[in-house]
């Protein structure tokens, strides 16, 4: 962004300079100019702030500047710059007054109506070259720092639709080296087919401001073998909370999305596993409201609603005294036996013995428990 200001200000001042240089050079060809016009167009040549100097013929002319800023060195680089091309744009170092040797960037253009003759505007680049290189060492301490943390970097500018990828988000998305994806195109056709869906949704959402920050995980296509990333980035907004630039990371979380899939997997193998436990099995808070009941009693109870209901809604005020008893003695006396008579949806009498426990479940008591089926006693 700072190189960016740096150019237009010296372009600005080029198109000022080239102007009133052409100017001049317009009112000195006319035979019926007045003097004094001429001399306003000296005065203002001579204070431009930007070294110029031109050639006709065969004489010099240098303005303050130029004199300013090389001092004795500015027939030397008067002869140098006589020696490149008369109609361009060219890099040179020249040697300054104060004898360093600084890089600069010269436009030559040749005199109206003169064979031979040309002008040049020498402008100092070296604080465009020291600004480039400080960016350069931040963007290298940058992706050091996120490379020292698996993630990194891209940049996405939707001005000039243009995107850059630094060599670690090359890598981890299967580019070569000698590479130069530069579109979004370059990571979205990389998205697997089964994922894409979900990344265009929350991308959209994050551009439309429906999220302060986008973050998905996709897989990587023909990745081998299949490969998980986490993206994350935040869109930069300008006018009306127009998005104009959107900058992000991207992290490899294939060891993470193995781990967690095999923490998916044992969890479903354990509800399948109780799921299918011969036994009414069931979670309930303390107080009363189940929160987990097995195929198994929900078979028991005829397949009634039993989300978040008590004992109440589920069997005759009998039965439901004595399991809010049962409860009771399991939650604060420590009792945690107890022999029970329930009756089943045909309204036969079932008796069990009935084991509960306490879980804590952030900070609340939840209590578990498991009705074995035992043969019914008069």
């Amino acid at each position: 962004m700072l190189q960016i200001v740096l150019f237009a200000i010296i372009a600005l001042l080029l198109i000022i300079s080239l102007t009133l240089f052409f100017r001049l050079q317009k009112l000195q060809s006319k035979p019926n100019t007045s003097q004094r016009s001429t001399l306003d167009e000296e005065e203002i040549f001579q204070t431009l702030p930007l070294p110029i100097i031109y050639k006709k013929n065969g004489h010099w002319q240098t303005n303050k500047a130029f004199s300013h800023a090389f001092g004795v060195m500015s027939k030397d680089n008067s002869e140098l710059l006589s020696m490149l091309p008369k109609c361009g744009e060219h890099t040179c170092e020249l040697q300054f007054d104060n004898g360093i040797i600084k890089p600069t960037l010269i436009y030559t253009a040749p005199l109206l109506g003169a064979s031979g003759d040309f002008v040049a505007i020498v402008v100092d680049i070296s604080h465009l070259q020291k600004s480039k290189a400080l960016l350069l060492q931040q963007k290298e301490r940058l992706e050091l720092a996120l490379e020292g943390c698996n993630e990194a970097l891209w940049d996405w500018d939707m001005k000039s639709e243009s995107v850059f990828y630094s060599q670690k988000w090359k890598q981890l998305m299967g580019y070569e080296i000698t590479e130069t994806p530069s579109t979004l195109s370059s990571w979205l056709n990389l998205v697997h087919s089964k994922d894409m869906a979900l990344v265009n949704e929350r991308l959209k959402a994050h551009l439309d401001g429906k999220s302060d920050y986008f973050e998905v995980d996709h897989r990587i296509r023909q990745s081998a073998p299949l490969q998980w990333v986490k993206v994350r980035g935040k869109a930069i907004r300008g006018k009306n909370e127009q998005p104009i630039r959107m900058v992000g990371t991207i992290r490899n979380v294939t060891a993470d999305k193995a781990e967690e899939m095999k923490e998916r997997f044992e969890h479903e193998r354990f509800i399948a596993f109780v799921e299918h436990i011969p036994a009414l099995s069931f979670i309930k808070n303390r107080h009363g409201n189940y929160l987990y009941i097995n195929q198994a009693y929900q078979q028991f109870l005829g397949f009634k609603t039993w989300k978040n209901k008590t004992a109440k809604d589920l069997f005759d005020a009998h039965t439901a005294e004595k399991i809010a008893e049962m409860d009771r003695l399991s939650l604060y006396e420590g009792l945690t036996q107890h022999e029970i008579t329930l009756p089943t949806s045909e309204g036969l009498k079932s008796y069990f013995s009935l084991h509960q426990f306490i879980i804590e479940e952030e900070g609340e008591k939840l209590l578990c428990g498991i009705c074995i089926n035992k043969p019914f006693r008069e």
